[in-house]
């Protein structure tokens, strides 16, 4: 069940050591097909072959035969031979549609509310979309305790820093570099925040809804019922301060 993995976002380039010019990447720089499927196969099989030698490694069945050692010396002078296939998938079409794709997974719980449909009798029934049969959304109920615990698998450990900055946006010098780059790339130069997005103008610093709707796409304002009006604030109503027992 475990799924460790990270999701990165990589600058094409970057400021020169002088910090006055912006080098380029060259096109396909980032993580080639051919190379990285090479790289995968030879690592996979290297291990593979480690556990044969150290026994860990099960072969019970119609796979018996690779039990003796010259059958599996074959086997895998096969799998070497083999030209591997790592799947990419293609680029976003802009830097606006990476953002949109991180910001539902550094942004929201592992499940969303609209998902879990039923709580009755210490089970629990939520949508989950079957990839292999068309995308299908379909329910599965599991019992309480197991939803939780797999719900659980999702919180990070303590003292796990979930988001973290780099290069361009990891110095204390962020705000300037920001500007400096937008300069170099001949971008319209915007007001930045000390957290890195830009601050529209004459509106002072985002809010954080304004943030999470940039990051994620979630719009706070729009009503969850018709998802066409919108909601604005008419009043706000304080907690009413309860006088304590003598």
């Amino acid at each position: 069940m475990e799924h460790p993995h990270i999701h990165c976002i990589v600058t094409g380039g970057g400021l020169s050591s002088d910090g006055q010019r912006w080098v380029a990447s060259r096109n396909g720089f980032f993580l080639p097909v051919k190379v990285m499927s090479r790289l995968f196969r030879g690592k996979f099989l290297d291990y593979l072959q480690r556990s044969y030698e150290s026994g860990a490694l099960a072969l019970p069945g119609s796979v018996a035969i690779l039990q003796e050692a010259e059958s599996f010396r074959e086997f895998l002078r096969g799998l070497y031979r083999k030209e591997w296939v790592v799947y990419c998938k293609p680029p976003f079409k802009d830097a606006e549609g990476v953002l949109q794709y991180l910001g539902r997974y550094t942004h929201r719980v592992a499940i969303s509310n609209h998902r879990i449909l039923t709580l009755e009798d210490g089970k629990v029934s939520f949508l989950w979309r079957d990839y292999s049969d068309g995308n299908r959304n379909k329910i599965m109920t599991l019992d309480a305790d197991e939803f939780i615990r797999r719900f659980l698998l999702h919180v990070l450990p303590a003292r796990f820093v979930k988001i973290r900055y780099y290069g361009l946006l990891g110095s204390r010098n962020r705000k300037a570099t920001l500007i400096k780059c937008r300069e170099l790339l001949g971008l319209r130069s915007e007001p930045i925040t000390e957290t890195g997005f830009p601050e529209p103008e004459g509106q002072g610093i985002p809010s954080w809804q304004e943030v999470l709707f940039r990051v994620s796409g979630i719009d706070l304002s729009k009503c969850p019922s018709c998802r066409e009006g919108r909601m604005r604030p008419k009043e706000i109503l304080w907690p009413i301060r309860c006088a304590r027992a003598p």
